[in-house]
This record gives structure tokens, sequence and C-alpha cells, in this order.
């Protein structure tokens, strides 16, 4: 698959998005997540809903059995998971490149004995990994442990990615302890952990706080402050950080005042790399905020290339470029620019938004 396969993009594009799929790289699906569209596990018709959002230009869907699903629904969604990849499986033997038609699918599991049952009572053709709610020094490790057994047993790949929120990490007091013992059990599982995430509605809950239509999750100090710590302790070592998810079901309507590109542009700014939405018309917002600009692209090429090791001036002659200190953000920017694409000079998001409406 790959991001706005159009042909008819040429004068929107200066550098096409690459083709990525199921078995890429690592490195590469760790920048292939973009906007990652989730859906309750009870949903009636789970491959049809997901075979249609991926044709819209959701290439990334979670499938959740936590939060969105009642109590008294859970068997339900969990059989219901189950037998949807029944069908993917039979319809992957009956068709080899059937798989290829899907977007990077993910559960997101409620508990560690969900992940369990799950795992031994499907094979999940087709998946690529799961999201681990509520993770946490207590029971993260045990997480990770699972998958990794899992995997060497069956060998195959299926990856993690935690969710950081609970009380210890958004409590001032507990913070940088807890920060530091979950690194510690992510850094020993980072083979197979594609990317963290942010539980923002979690951690404004516990302050009962709620961010209005109009303000972006940065408004929230005491979240904002959060979100800071983890960027702080997980992206100097290269993880990849999703930003939160914005709970409204928003439209583009005006490009110049929409809270969720602001959000969007303020989570990109902040070296998060794509978002949890909940609504479809979402996915292409935050997919198109993720394309390289071709100013930015050419700063970061001229950075990688360049053979010395100070300043050099910008081709655009507008910054200096010093090759050590933004070394790490021109290697970011060139990997996405390989699965997003490059707007051509003077193109942006919303021209794109304008194609994809």
């Amino acid at each position: 698959m790959r991001y706005f396969d159009d042909n008819n993009l040429q004068d929107i594009f200066f550098k096409s998005p690459s083709t990525y799929g199921l078995y890429s790289s690592k490195e590469e699906l760790s920048y292939a997540l973009g906007a990652c569209l989730y859906m309750p596990g009870t949903r009636e018709h789970l491959l049809k809903d997901i075979l249609f959002n991926k044709k819209n230009g959701a290439n990334t869907i979670t499938l959740c059995i936590e939060d969105s699903v009642s109590s008294n629904q859970v068997l339900q969604a969990e059989n219901n998971i189950i037998n949807l990849f029944v069908s993917i499986s039979s319809l992957s033997q009956d068709n080899a490149s059937f798989i290829d038609n899907l977007p990077l699918i993910f559960i997101r599991v409620r508990s560690i004995n969900q992940l369990k049952k799950l795992l031994s009572v499907s094979e999940l053709t087709g998946l690529c990994g799961f999201i681990f709610p509520k993770f946490d020094s207590q029971f993260g490790e045990k997480y990770f442990s699972i998958l990794k057994n899992y995997n060497i047993s069956n060998k195959r790949t299926l990856y993690g990615m935690p969710i950081l929120e609970t009380p210890n990490i958004i409590h001032k007091e507990t913070r940088i302890e807890e920060l530091i013992k979950v690194k510690h059990i992510i850094d020993f599982y980072k083979k197979y952990v594609l990317n963290i995430r942010i539980g923002g509605t979690d951690f404004s809950g516990l302050y009962s706080l709620r961010r209005s239509m109009d303000f972006t999750v940065y408004d929230l100090t005491v979240v904002r402050d959060c979100i800071s710590d983890i960027i702080n302790v997980f992206k100097r070592d290269n993880y990849v950080i999703s930003g939160v998810v914005y709970e409204y079901y928003s439209k583009v309507l005006d490009l110049h005042n929409n809270i969720l590109i602001k959000e969007a542009l303020l989570d990109r700014t902040n070296g998060l790399t794509g978002k949890t939405v909940i609504h479809p018309t979402q996915v292409n917002i935050v997919n198109s905020l993720m394309v390289v600009s071709k100013e930015d692209y050419v700063d970061a090429s001229s950075i990688i290339k360049s053979s010395l090791d100070g300043v050099i001036k910008s081709d655009y002659f507008n910054k200096m470029n010093e090759i050590k200190p933004h070394e790490k953000w021109a290697k970011e920017t060139l990997l996405r620019a390989k699965i997003m694409g490059v707007f051509k000079y003077g193109k942006s998001y919303k021209e794109l938004l304008q194609w994809t409406n």
C-alpha cells in the first residue's frame, strides 16, 4: 500500500510516497502508521468496514476491545475479532494478494489474559500487532514477554505499542521514576516496539479535565507538561511517539481555523509522528499534515550528504543548517518523506485536502 495512491497528484508531490506493507522493516512501519483509525471490536461488519475505510485512506486501523467496549460486550467483541481473522485467513488462502489489500491492523486488548486468549485461539492472519493500554512498570513486562514468546514459537513478528496513560505517569511526584522504569522494559523489548502512544483522554480524566472543540490538548497545561516529559525520556533514543487522540468528530470546514489541524501541527513541531483518530473524516487531515515540505526535504538531504561537520547555508538562503545538531532531525525527516512523500515547493496540506475532499 501507499499513501495518497493516485496518479493525478503529480502537481502536488515533488516526491511521491513509497509503497510499504505488513512485512516492511520495523523502521518503515514506525513512520508509516500515520492516522490510526479506532473501531470498536463490536462493529457488526468489521471486514467490510475495514476495507471501506482503507479505500478512503485509512492505512492503519485499530480494533478496540478496551475503553470503547462495554463490559457486557467484551465476549461479543472478542468473538467478532476472532471471526474476522478466520475470514481473512480463508480469503488469503483463495487469493494470495488479499493481505496486500488490508491496512495495518492492530488490536487494542483489555488485559494480559485477553492477549493470551487471542493468541491461543486464532492465527490472527494479517495482524500487525497489539496495543497495550494502561502500560506501566508493574504489568508492562508481562505483555511484551508473552508477545516475544509467541513470536519466537510461531516464527513471525507481531509488534506491541504501549499506551502511557496511568496515574503514576501523569502525577508529578512519581512521573520520572515511573517513566524510567517503563523505559527499561521498552528498551529490553525494543525489537518489538513499533510506536509509543500517549493516553491524553485518561490523563485528562484524572484531573476532571476535557478540552473543548476550541482548544488543543497542549492547552491543558498538566497534560502538556506530561507529554513534554514523555518526549524527554523516549525521544532522545529515537523512539517514535504518536500524538494523542482528538476526541471530536472534526471535519475540514475552515483550513485556517481547524483545531485538529492546529493540534496535529503542534504534534509534529514537538517531534510526534502520527495520531489516533476516531472518525474517517479525520484520517486524511492527519496524513496530509505528515507529508514533508520540499524545503525541509532539501535541507535534510543537504545535512545528510554534507562532507562538512560544521554549518552550511540552506539552499533556501533563510537559515543555517548545523550538521551535528540537525542530523537526527534530518534522518527522521527523510524517513517520513520516503513514506509520506514530499510536497512541491509552494504546495501544502491545503491543496492535498482539497483533493481528498
